[in-house]
């Protein structure tokens, strides 16, 4: 049987890959396209990461495996939510159609191991292993929420994503708590808690929970620590979490990461078999479970400062290094894939170091961190060396979902909808925090949500809509003709606005509730924040991006190319990722 390994590298970029090739900083890289291939690979629209990963997964476009933003709305409310996971009768039940490249494997005998695979929660039993990465959420069922304990509160960000604890500047010993679950009970839904208390002194701190201690210097972390939470009627949740003492003086931080799933739990499937994340941190070491591990929210609110995220990225690298590792050391045959995504994460905040551009570059911070992205691409290049030392004999694919640009300037669409007259408030209304609660929907015709889409109020599938399925095709037109005219300092805000159903082609699969335009923004533009949850503003349409979160690719998808490098023959298949998983089970069944 044939060996074939897959290494997905969230976000590498051919500009940048193909800058340290011909500086010779990534050898193997180019060890690799000497023995085989290597060319930019089209990505598709939107290029966000879970749609590509699902359409690596599948074959399969946006409309056959259902993914088609980061966020999704509901027709029935209107109500935005996210696309990485669903609940159905009160269990998570993996929200990505189609059959994967491993169930097609495994439907011809082949055994697979997949570690931290994008949109792989809760996996769906197959005879092989995986452990879910992108959409795994941490143990309150969301995201990642993370706690900062300081005495300089005023400091984060406004709208922070995290919890903002106080704590008083001259405090020798504060007694406070930690987050878990919710819970709901006679008195209504409220989260559970354990006692913290955190001793401080001239250099340190000392943190106790329960019976468990630690001390912390500056810039240091702590170990994983398991924490139990008492949920009532007899049960408890366990998590894992770890600590980081950003700073005593002059002010306190004290940052905890999210409190994650533990590796044993039963209410969130991490893993298949359900005992293999246990045996991952039996053979490694504990680790996190979290799908977006790396906290960008906490260092876009001023949680964490640089240095502790590129500490926490570290952190997060080595432990998915060490799990391929240790299950490379162990392939003989089938199929073997690691995910690993710290690339994106890394980009997505020090992109501002080298766009001279950006409203946030800062010169002295750019020539201290200028070479951090650059590092994550040798550790990748060091990484793919074991690989082909190792497995000299495998079918190797290393490719990337995207690639990267800058976000300069940031687009409230649904603000220019109303402008526009295509979308209306309700009167008196003069903005809409989120969750479209101020929209006049008697009035509106169509209405942003997500990062890239624009849905149209059509009666019969929107609860309020307006508009008959005959009216379609010429709103789609005005919409597109409108969009593409839009400026901004004399250059073109949007690229290409695709429309959904052209999309589909005539794929079988089709599936229903995608949005009806796919935005393909231009080059250092994206949708805001506040448009992917249905808000409006009342301000300007076109802001600068003054957020660390300074590079992305929600643009259109022919700005972010991914990378394909690989040994195996590319005959036959088109330099796309719609191409990757048909390729990995055909090589995986030769």
């Amino acid at each position: 049987m044939s060996k074939t390994i897959f290494l997905g590298i969230d976000g590498m970029d051919p500009k940048i890959a193909e800058q340290l090739m011909s500086a010779g900083q990534l050898p193997n890289f180019e060890r690799l396209a000497a023995r085989g291939h290597y060319s930019q690979l089209a990505t598709i629209n939107p290029p966000q990461s879970p749609v590509v990963w699902s359409t690596i997964a599948t074959g399969l476009a946006p409309s056959g495996h259902g993914i088609y933003d980061f966020i999704h709305r509901d027709p029935a409310t209107y109500k935005p939510y996210l696309s990485l996971h669903r609940i159905e009768h009160g269990r998570y039940v993996n929200p990505v159609q189609g059959e994967t490249f491993w169930e097609k494997c495994a439907a011809k005998g082949i055994g697979s191991t997949l570690l931290k695979w994008p949109m792989g929660f809760p996996p769906r039993p197959f005879p092989g292993q995986m452990l879910a990465g992108l959409g795994a959420p941490d143990l309150r069922g969301m995201l990642g929420t993370y706690t900062c304990y300081t005495s300089a509160p005023e400091k984060m960000e406004r709208d922070a994503k995290g919890r903002i604890v106080p704590v008083p500047g001259s405090a020798q010993s504060v007694q406070t708590d930690i987050t878990g679950p919710f819970t709901v009970g006679l008195t209504g839904r409220k989260a559970t808690t354990i006692p913290l208390n955190i001793q401080l002194d001239a250099n340190s701190v000392t943190c106790r929970i329960g019976r468990q201690s630690f001390t912390l210097a500056p810039g240091q972390w702590s170990p994983w620590l398991t924490i139990v939470f008492d949920i009532g009627f007899f049960r408890t949740v366990k998590g894992i979490c770890r600590f980081y003492l950003s700073g005593l003086h002059p002010e306190f931080s004290l940052y905890m990461t999210p409190v994650n799933v533990a590796f044993d739990s039963s209410e969130f499937p991490i893993s298949h078999p359900a005992d293999y994340a246990v045996e991952l941190a039996d053979a490694i070491g504990p680790f996190s479970t979290l799908g977006l591990a790396e906290d960008t929210n906490a260092v876009n609110d001023g949680a964490l400062d640089e240095d502790g995220f590129i500490s926490l990225c570290d952190g997060i690298m080595a432990e998915r290094e060490s799990m391929f590792l240790y299950e490379l050391s162990r392939f003989r045959e089938g199929l073997l894939a690691c995910v690993f995504d710290t690339t994106d994460r890394i980009q997505h905040i020090f992109w501002r170091m080298h766009d001279t551009g950006h409203p946030m570059h800062d010169p002295a911070l750019a020539e201290s961190y200028n070479d951090v992205i650059p590092r994550y691409y040798r550790w990748m290049d060091r990484i793919l060396g074991v690989v082909l030392d190792r497995a000299p004999d495998a079918a190797l694919i290393c490719c990337s979902d995207h690639g990267f640009c800058s976000f300069r300037r940031s687009v409230q669409v649904n603000d220019w909808l109303l402008r526009e007259g295509f979308l209306a408030l309700k009167p008196g209304a003069k903005l809409c925090e989120g969750l479209f609660e101020e929209i006049d929907w008697s009035r509106s015709q169509a209405y942003a949500a997500g990062l890239n889409s624009i849905y149209l109020n059509l009666r019969g599938r929107e609860k309020e809509g307006i508009l008959n399925e005959s009216e379609l095709p010429a709103l789609k037109s005005k919409l597109a003709a409108r969009l593409a005219s839009l400026y901004d300092r004399g250059r073109p805000v949007v690229c290409r606005v695709h429309d959904a159903e052209l999309l589909k082609g005539d794929n079988p699969h089709a599936a229903a509730g995608g949005p009806d335009l796919v935005v393909g923004f231009a080059e250092g533009y994206r949708a805001s924040w506040q448009t992917a949850i249905g808000g409006i503003t009342g301000g300007e349409i076109i802001e600068d991006n003054l957020k660390k979160w300074s590079g992305d690719h929600c643009c259109d998808a022919s700005l972010v190319p991914g990378v394909l490098f690989t040994n195996a023959p590319t005959t036959g298949y088109m330099s796309s990722v719609n191409e990757i998983g048909n390729m990995l089970a055909e090589l995986t069944q030769r």
